[in-house]
């Protein structure tokens, strides 16, 4: 749990059926290897800093990260103090799938039920009867090309924008640029404190009590810090409110009024292919939404291919900070041999605001058609 990577000390580490040079994602990345050797119709993942999208990213799979409250979560143990969730930063379940169609299958039947069945949830529609592609048209899609904090790497740029650019070329859907706003860089690091509000301590104390040292991904990502004082979590939780106020102008309503004006936004799911084993780098791109509580999937576009190598081109921009620095070392012919991408899975996210979870789903729907059909052109 909490790595991004996924092995442990009973069964080893778990390979990505597709290249086992490569990650299979964590924390859910045995859902994401099933599912990928068609071992199972659906699975379920649990997102706090991207558990669900990631191992759908890395195995080209579809994954749904819901709104809090649209499925059942509540009663696991994860090695955390109980309630914490309640405090800082709550993680959700959701699924992982081979096809929009299966989400919408396991939705419409969670979403109506949900809340009989969990604490933590609460009543819904599937479908939703507010749902804003149902009013506005043209459907109004947004492209979001960094989170502020690192850049993405060539080929994640790339595939956006042919992703935007079929967009483009589909009647009825209005596709803008936006902006990155400066709210969504500080999103990672704050999410960050808010996991670690009890400093770690629960689960490094049940660790040592056992002898179980770190898997390689958490080591030297993990340590013992001091739990925050009851004044700290509430300055970090006031910090958390005028992000989303900013970021909900910023992203949905464009500065301009008080409507949304924005159904859905595209973006990376990581600014990096999928990488070697322990090697998965920046959160940002899906923590970010966690921290916001913005209903968050992934859409797998195409493989990476020989023209996404640009052999001998290197990345002579400024770096944004450590993080950027850290993860030009996946595209550094120095410290990467490119060719290991060949054949992976190329995917973005896609996110609407808080509790548009139909309409997330209406958007990955309508994403994967215009993929698909623009990909039977070529």
């Amino acid at each position: 749990m909490g790595a991004l990577d996924s092995a442990n000390h009973l069964f080893g580490r778990t390979l990505n059926p597709l290249n086992r040079q490569l990650t299979v994602g964590g924390s859910s990345g045995g859902e994401g290897a099933l599912l990928a050797l068609r071992g199972s119709m659906i699975g379920f993942g649990t997102d706090i800093g991207g558990s669900i999208r990631i191992p759908a990213m890395c195995n080209g799979l579809y994954g749904f990260k819901p709104s809090q409250g649209r499925v059942p979560y509540g009663g696991q143990t994860d090695g955390q103090p109980k309630g914490k969730g309640r405090m800082s930063i709550q993680a959700v379940a959701g699924p992982i799938a081979r096809s929009v169609a299966d989400i919408d299958a396991v939705m419409t039947y969670l979403v109506p039920r949900a809340q009989w069945f969990g604490e933590d949830c609460i009543p819904g529609a599937w479908p939703s009867p507010l749902s804003s592609f149902n009013q506005r048209k043209p459907v109004t899609i947004g492209v979001l090309q960094s989170d502020g904090l690192v850049q993405p790497l060539p080929p994640i740029t790339k595939v956006l924008n042919e992703v935007a650019a079929a967009l483009r070329r589909t009647p009825g859907v209005n596709v803008i640029e936006i902006p990155v706003p400066a709210a969504l860089a500080k999103c990672q690091a704050l999410a960050g404190r808010l996991m670690s509000v009890d400093g770690g301590i629960t689960m490094l104390d049940l660790l040592e009590s056992t002898g179980e040292t770190l898997i390689p991904w958490l080591q030297g990502r993990t340590k013992r810090g001091k739990p925050l004082l009851l004044s700290q979590l509430s300055e970090l939780q006031a910090q958390r409110a005028e992000i989303e106020l900013e970021l909900r102008r910023k992203l949905w309503m464009l500065d301009s009024g008080n409507e949304q004006k924005v159904d859905a936004i595209i973006l990376p799911v990581a600014p990096h292919p999928v990488p070697e084993l322990d090697r998965y780098n920046a959160v940002g791109y899906t923590s970010s939404f966690v921290l916001l509580d913005y209903p968050a999937g992934v859409v797998p576009v195409r493989k990476f291919g020989e023209a996404d190598l640009e052999r001998g081109v290197e990345l002579e921009t400024k770096t944004l900070g450590s993080w950027d620095k850290k993860n030009r070392e996946l595209w550094n012919e120095k410290t990467v041999d490119r060719t290991v991408y060949l054949d992976s899975p190329l995917s973005v996210q896609v996110i609407t605001p808080r509790q548009h979870d139909y309409e997330l789903y209406q958007a990955m729907e309508l994403i994967d058609r215009v993929i698909k059909t623009d990909r039977s052109k070529l």
